[in-house]
C-alpha cells in the first residue's frame, strides 16, 4: 500500500474519532495498486468532529487553513487560529500543511488574513499536505453530496483493506459525478479515467447503487449512464 496512506492512516488512527481515506487514494486501496499520481492525500472525517481535528493536528505541528472558494480560479487560503475559531461555523474543507509542502501558502498583496497557494509539483510524494473533506451522516447512512438526497449505509459506505479504512469506490464516484470534476481543468482527465478503471471492477450490488445514485441526483440524465447502459 503506497506509503503516504499508510502514514496519514498512522497519524490518524490515534485521533479518537471515525476517519477514512477518500479521493482516488481511496480507489488505490480498492484496486489493489496505484490507478494514478495523486496531488494529494484525502482524508474524511464526519462534520461533528470538525474541531476535534483541528486541535488533533495542531497539536501534531500542522499549519491548519481554510479554503476559500472564488469563482473562476484556484481560491485561496486562511489560516485557522484554533478549535474556537468561526471560521470553522461554516466550512467543508480543512487544509493542514507542514512546512516542506509540495504546497506552498504566500500572503495575498494588501490582504492580511488571505492567502494565494502554489503548487510546486502535480504529485505528492511526501506527508507534509493532507486535504481534511468533511461529510455528513445520519443514523447508519452515509449522506452522499452537497443536497445530501443520495444514501448509503455506513457499513457499506467505509470500507476496510489491511486496517485502513477507506472510502467505498461506488461512493467516491459518485461524490465525482458533479460537472465541476469533468470540466475543471486539474479533474476533467482524472474523472473519466478513474471511471473506466474502476467501475468495471465494482461488485454487482455497488453498480446498481451507482447507477440509482446518478439517476436519482441527475433525473434528466447523465452522460456516464450513456455508457453504463
Amino acid at each position: 500500500m503506497n506509503k503516504l496512506i499508510l502514514e496519514a492512516n498512522a497519524l490518524f488512527k490515534n485521533c479518537g474519532f471515525p476517519y477514512y481515506v477518500c479521493g482516488g487514494f481511496a480507489l488505490d486501496i480498492f484496486a489493489g495498486k496505484t490507478m494514478r499520481p495523486h496531488s494529494d492525500v484525502d482524508i474524511s472525517i464526519f462534520h461533528e468532529n470538525k474541531r476535534g481535528v483541528v486541535a488533533f493536528l495542531q497539536a501534531n505541528d500542522w499549519d491548519i487553513y481554510k479554503r476559500v472558494f472564488e469563482p473562476g480560479s484556484l481560491g485561496g487560503l486562511t489560516p485557522i487560529a484554533d478549535k474556537d475559531d468561526s471560521k470553522l461555523d461554516e466550512i467543508w474543507v480543512i487544509w493542514a500543511i507542514k512546512p516542506g509542502s509540495h504546497l506552498v501558502p504566500k500572503l495575498r498583496e494588501g490582504e492580511a488574513d488571505l492567502y494565494d497557494f502554489e503548487i510546486l509539483a502535480h504529485e505528492q510524494t511526501s506527508s507534509t499536505f493532507i486535504e481534511i473533506v468533511l461529510d455528513h451522516k445520519k443514523g447508519n447512512s452515509f449522506l452522499c453530496g452537497k443536497d445530501k438526497k443520495v444514501m448509503r449505509e455506513l457499513d457499506k459506505a467505509i470500507l476496510f483493506k489491511d486496517d485502513v479504512p477507506y472510502m467505498a469506490p461506488e461512493v467516491v464516484l459518485f461524490l465525482k459525478s458533479p460537472q465541476v470534476y469533468l470540466t475543471h481543468e486539474i479533474h476533467k482527465d482524472k474523472t473519466p479515467a478513474d471511471f473506466k478503471a474502476i467501475f468495471p471492477q465494482l461488485p454487482d450490488e455497488s453498480k446498481r447503487w451507482f447507477m440509482n445514485a446518478l439517476n436519482a441526483a441527475y433525473p434528466d440524465g447523465y452522460e456516464w449512464l450513456k455508457d453504463l447502459l
